[in-house]
This record gives C-alpha cells, structure tokens and sequence, in this order.
C-alpha cells in the first residue's frame, strides 16, 4: 500500500504543479493586457501633450508677429515724424 500512496501524493503533487502553471499562465496574460491597455492610454496621453505644445507653439509664433508688426508700425511712424518735423 506504501507505492499506491506514493502514487497518490506524486499524482496530486503533479496536479497542483500543473494548477500553478495554468494560474501563473493567467496571471502573465492579465499583467501584459493590463501593460497594453496602459500603452494605449500614455500613447492617448501624448497625442493630446502634442497638441496642446503646438497650439502653444502657434500662440507664440502669433504674439511675435503681432509684436512685429508694432514695432514696425512704430518705427515707420517714428521715422514720418521725424522726416515731416524737420
């Protein structure tokens, strides 16, 4: 009776081994969904940093040639004046 209970402890050993695997299995499959769900959402995230950079990139480029545009005003009136006052 001693190799039947042998048996019996090896094959439910066995069992529980092939029952880890199958749960470390799951688990690796839960962990890289969960991975690739993250990836999606930082890849979302960057997409709107992006625009949100470019729309504030535009705002510059925007204040500068407004900014131009007065300087130059002010200069072309600066020199009217001067040419007209003399």
């Amino acid at each position: 009776m001693e190799i039947q209970d042998l048996k019996d402890h090896l094959d439910l050993r066995l069992d529980s081994i092939e029952k880890i695997d199958v749960h470390k299995h799951n688990r690796i499959d839960e962990l890289l969904a969960h991975y690739s769900k993250e990836i999606d959402h930082n890849d979302e995230t960057i997409k709107r940093i992006h625009i949100r950079v470019d729309r504030i990139d535009t705002k510059i480029k925007t204040v500068q040639g407004l900014g131009t545009v007065i300087a130059t005003a002010l200069g072309a009136a600066a020199a009217w004046i001067g040419l007209t006052g003399k």
